[in-house]
């Protein structure tokens, strides 16, 4: 029995899980994994990549020892009622066993195999982009309707909904690649309408992130077109390069806009800011980190920086600069985990990327969908969410998963 159906059957979910704000996309991918264990029975011999994942979610377990912000390992007891996980490494560890077992599962289904399953995959990700394009109008009148009409509720729909843009992000690449990939100037005229109404739903929405992981997704497009052989690893090298370099190229970049006198938009310097206290953090535990998540400790407020003050408006000053992460995973690992952490994060980036076949091995369609989504992916990294997030990444697992089922399927056009 192939897996497909299964994956398939989980993603008639996606749209609703996605658009209510993906809290229960770890979920939703724990459902869509735990079949593999009776249907695909995979391997028990781990790839590269998932050993240095791995050893870096135990590394950043292990900082738990040491963070100012660890609420402990475990709470409660099963016959309670009240058991919860407590540690976010502990948390991210399960999350990667689900897509481990997910991974291994599409690995075994032949091509072929996911005909119809990846159809249900394109429809329900094509669902999911409408919803999308329609909340910028709808919103408004839909919201009240799904929070109980109480206006102290609205902010967090509102929330979800940028949350959902997020995740169409990640999976607009593969809607991108499939239709633009199909024969006839109609096809590809209706994927770049796909993109634009993205953009402009990203826009309208303020996900700005979501609309720049857009934009990134067709440089990427660009860079596997020029470069069908290479084009592919390059992206993830940089991507890893570009981890593990963090501290002193993002400290760089922010210098460089210092010295010309450039003024960012609120919300990007804000993010400036809250970057340039990270970075500073990170020098006082370079090698080790201050522990995981620690950043929720930095209490540090913008009354405490009179010249960044000095530029807001004065109810600013009880704000903290550091607002619960930093909204950039490359330096929150730094920060948490130190060298040792942002060095095995890279690692793994690195092998995943140099484990994947040559880009010129790989369908047309597959190559750009690849390439486009760890485009977006590292936006959403750079700007949105912190590395302890489980519903980022089971996210982007089950998207990875909607790659795989586009992979198995047959296009004769493209053969």
């Amino acid at each position: 029995m192939s897996y497909a159906p299964f994956l398939a059957a989980a993603f008639l979910l996606w749209p609703i899980t996605s658009m209510a704000g993906t809290q229960g996309n770890p979920l939703l991918l724990g459902l869509a994994a735990v079949p593999v264990l009776f249907i695909a029975r995979p391997g028990i011999r781990p790839k590269a990549y998932v050993l240095a994942a791995l050893a870096f979610i135990a590394w950043a377990v292990i900082t738990e020892f040491w963070s100012p912000g660890s609420r402990g390992i475990i709470s409660g007891s099963i016959f309670g009622g009240d058991l919860a996980i407590r540690s976010a490494g502990l948390r991210l560890a399960l999350v990667l066993a689900f897509a481990v077992l997910l991974v291994g599962g599409l690995l075994k289904i032949q091509e072929g195999r996911a005909q119809v399953s990846s159809r249900i995959m394109l429809g329900s990700v094509s669902i999911h982009g409408v919803m999308v394009w329609l909340s910028p109008f709808l919103a408004a009148s839909v919201i009240p309707f799904f929070y109980d009409h109480d206006p102290a509720q609205y902010p967090s729909g509102f929330q979800n909904l940028d949350r959902g843009a997020n995740a169409f992000a990640l999976v607009l690449p593969i809607l991108a690649a499939y239709l633009g990939t199909r024969a006839g100037l109609a096809w590809k005229v209706l994927a770049l309408v796909a993109v634009l109404a993205s953009v402009a739903s990203f826009a309208l929405l303020g996900v700005s992130a979501a609309m720049f992981g857009a934009i990134l997704m067709l440089v990427a497009f660009l860079v596997v077109r020029v470069f069908p052989k290479y084009g592919l690893r390059g992206l993830f090298t940089f991507a890893a390069a570009y981890l593990l370099s963090a501290p002193l190229l993002i400290g760089g970049l922010l210098g460089l806009v210092k010295a010309a006198g450039i003024n960012l938009p609120g919300s990007f310097q804000s993010r400036a800011w809250s970057w340039e206290v990270v970075i500073g953090k990170i020098g006082e535990a370079p090698l080790q980190g201050h522990g995981i998540e620690a950043s929720k400790t930095w209490q540090e407020t913008y009354a405490e920086y009179p010249d960044w003050m000095a530029q807001l408006p004065d109810f600013w000053a009880y704000y903290p600069v550091v607002p619960g992460h930093p909204h950039n995973m490359a330096l929150q690992i730094w920060a948490e985990t130190g060298l040792i952490g942002a060095a095995l994060a890279s690692l793994a980036i690195l092998l995943l990327g140099w484990t994947l076949p040559l880009g010129d091995r790989l369908r047309v369609d597959v190559r750009y969908a690849t390439a486009g989504m760890l485009a977006a992916a590292l936006c959403l990294f750079s700007f949105s969410y912190s590395v302890w997030n489980e519903a980022f990444w089971a996210t982007l697992a089950l998207a990875v998963g909607a790659l795989f089922l586009l992979s198995r399927r047959v296009r004769d056009s493209l053969a």
